[in-house]
């Protein structure tokens, strides 16, 4: 392979996310019968995949030389007990505030949340003891230790910061991570519950039990790695936040798609499965097709599955954390949305509706305007990672050696009708 065929190189590489998901399908196996509540058994689970991939990571890859890191091989200085004492202080004060707001708003008062809350106290003891070894290690190595934390810490002592632009992208990160980390995890804990609550033996011989398992397995992988990312912002491992989404714009398309914004207005307005008749309705009575059908659908939720185990511990919406060129990304820029779309037209048949044309072509143009919000999200994130030279490089690659573009070369009249 020359040079100019291979992609840049990755925040990480795929051994991070192979060894994740090994260590989630032995933990998952081992931890079955254990006489625990779920929320314990899935902080198991997290923390095991968890890690497996900072060993990798580490050991492997050794991602706390990069330079994106701002960590050196040796340490810097001398431990400065004041400079740490104030980053505690930005940290507790951090974690202070996203509770309060959990307490404040009163969607988080509902049930669907008890299992993090219950998981967030458990953990609790844990984060206050590692977190002033871990931040006293990080600081003999970092380069510039002034970091958010210092500076948050040093404001609540009454020293302003010259530039607010770091304590700004602080501030947007862990409303990032406050605002997705419960709906990870609550998605996590409750598809880890239903896999423990099934027949442990997958009939391979019936293609609607396979189907199910598969999808309902593919979408765990996903929302528990998401759920292991969005915890692990961390420098050592170089998967802290580099930047934040910066456009109000890049917030909303990407909010809308998520609850309760998603299910109070978009499930509402954007309704394309009206007659709940599914692929499964329309080609149950044809067996090859069925199968040919779901496979095309299991294939395409592999994909987008893989592209976010492919994030190792970098994966998170509206951030930049390392910018991944390894697994689907090597060929296409954003695999996940294209694949999850496709997949949401091949599973809800929204042409063939079981009341009428009129409805079919209501439901295709509401599909179609769901399509279009992932396109816009796309298009925000490309022009929020730009700002990054290596993503610049990434997207010169895809344009050059992308799927699109070997389409392209491999087909003439492709090219000239472009």
């Amino acid at each position: 392979m020359s040079a100019l065929d291979a992609p840049p190189r990755s925040a990480t590489g795929a051994w991070s996310g192979i060894a994740g998901l090994a260590a989630m399908i032995a933990t998952v196996i081992a931890l079955r019968s254990w006489q625990q509540p779920d929320y314990i058994r899935t902080l198991a689970v997290l923390a095991v995949v968890a890690l497996a991939m900072v060993v990798v990571d580490l050991q492997v890859y050794r991602v706390q030389h990069n330079a994106s890191s701002g960590l050196s091989a040796a340490p810097q200085r001398p431990s400065d007990i004041r400079r740490i004492l104030y980053k505690l202080a930005g940290l507790w004060l951090t974690v202070g505030v996203v509770a309060a707001i959990y307490w404040l708003l009163p969607v988080y008062s509902d049930s669907f949340y008890d299992p993090f809350k219950q998981a967030a106290l458990y953990g609790l003891p844990a984060l206050v003891l590692l977190s002033p070894v871990y931040i006293a290690f990080v600081d003999r190595l970092q380069r510039q230790p002034e970091d958010a934390y210092a500076q948050l810490g040093r404001l609540v002592a009454g020293n302003r910061p010259r530039d607010w632009s770091m304590l700004a992208a602080h501030g947007r990160g862990w409303i990032i991570k406050g605002f997705f980390l419960p709906l990870m995890f609550i998605y996590t804990n409750n598809d880890l519950a239903a896999l423990w609550a099934r027949s442990p033996l997958v009939s391979i011989d019936n293609f609607e039990h396979f189907f199910s398992f598969g999808i309902d397995f593919l979408y765990l992988v996903d929302v528990l790695f998401a759920t292991v990312a969005y915890t692990l912002t961390l420098r050592l491992t170089d998967s802290h936040l580099r930047s934040a989404e910066p456009t109000v714009s890049g917030w909303v398309v990407c909010l809308f798609c998520y609850p309760p914004f998603w299910s109070s207005v978009g499930a509402k307005y954007l309704a394309f499965d009206q007659d709940d008749a599914y692929w499964g309705h329309f080609l149950g009575s044809y067996p090859l097709i069925y199968g040919l059908w779901g496979s095309i659908i299991l294939a395409l939720v592999l994909v987008y599955t893989w592209a976010t185990v492919s994030f190792g511990l970098r994966f998170s919406n509206l951030t930049n954390r390392g910018i991944i060129t390894n697994g689907p990304y090597r060929w296409v820029k954003h695999p996940a949305y294209l694949c999850k779309n496709i997949s949401w037209w091949m599973i809800s048949m929204p042409f063939l509706s079981t009341q009428g044309w009129t409805v079919a072509v209501q439901s295709c143009l509401l599909l179609a305007s769901v399509n279009a919000l992932y396109w816009l999200r796309a298009v925000t994130e490309g022009r929020h990672l730009a700002a990054d030279p290596a993503y610049r490089e990434y997207q010169d690659f895809i344009t050059r050696r992308g799927l699109w573009a070997r389409i392209r070369r491999g087909l003439p009249w492709v090219e000239r009708v472009a």
